[in-house]
């Protein structure tokens, strides 16, 4: 998971920096931890705790595993507006991610990302009433194969395209773990930089597969990877 950094967040607000938003991106591995455990309130009390302002979580299973994952995550940032992308995966059930802003949401779409034989994946595209204005959200989980995040990149940039000139944030789990990978290169001349946290597996960083870009990037404060919530997801 990567967010803003809280104290920090405080002293720009006291600096009168009052349309700073704090971003969350969290593939939550269907509330299964490091410790095997299978517990859907730790992690809606961790999200309560990091209180973003906007969080895209990942890997969001539904009531075919045994509990409401969407409601649970409502229930993380209570009054948020909340968009759900699910997909239907035979064997495991109904799983998929969330978009949840606290800042109203104008309009939204799903965006059908997915590759021919490959697993199911989807996009939410999103513009929100921001305090600084506008700003276009696209959350996604890609796929685990190079090919297919080739073609799921090259969707995102037409996307993109389709819109230049609003403050766009791209994030989710990217699954590419290479620096200069094919994410970088097509995203970052149209973004600007993103993060690089290693953030896989969460024991044990490594793979910087969960990503966050901003436009325009001189505007983002700071990035950091929250290892206090590592044991709640994989």
């Amino acid at each position: 998971a990567a967010e803003a950094d809280q104290p920090l967040r405080r002293a720009f607000a006291e600096a009168g920096e009052v349309n700073s938003v704090r971003v969350l991106t969290w593939n939550i591995h269907g509330f299964l931890g490091q410790d095997g455990g299978f517990d859907p309130e730790r992690v809606r009390r961790i999200i309560a705790d990091l209180s973003p302002d906007i969080a895209a979580i990942q890997e969001v299973v539904g009531p075919e595993c045994g509990v409401d994952g969407a409601a649970v995550l409502r229930a993380s940032m209570p009054g948020a507006d909340a968009i759900e992308a699910n997909v239907e995966r035979r064997i495991e059930g109904i799983y998929g991610q969330m978009l949840l802003s606290r800042f109203p949401v104008r309009h939204w779409t799903k965006v059908d990302i997915s590759v021919e034989r490959r697993e199911p994946r989807r996009a939410i595209d999103a513009v929100l009433d921001a305090p600084g204005g506008p700003m276009r959200v696209i959350c996604t989980h890609l796929g685990l194969t190079g090919s297919e995040r080739r073609l799921q990149v090259g969707a995102l940039c037409r996307l993109l395209d389709a819109d230049p000139r609003i403050d766009t944030l791209v994030l989710g789990d990217i699954n590419d773990w290479r620096i200069g990978g094919v994410s970088e290169r097509c995203l970052a001349p149209v973004l600007g930089a993103g993060t690089r946290h290693r953030t896989y597996p969460a024991a044990f960083p490594v793979f910087p597969l969960d990503r966050i870009w901003f436009r325009p990037v001189e505007r983002v404060i700071r990035t950091r990877v929250v290892r206090e919530a590592g044991l709640a997801s994989d």
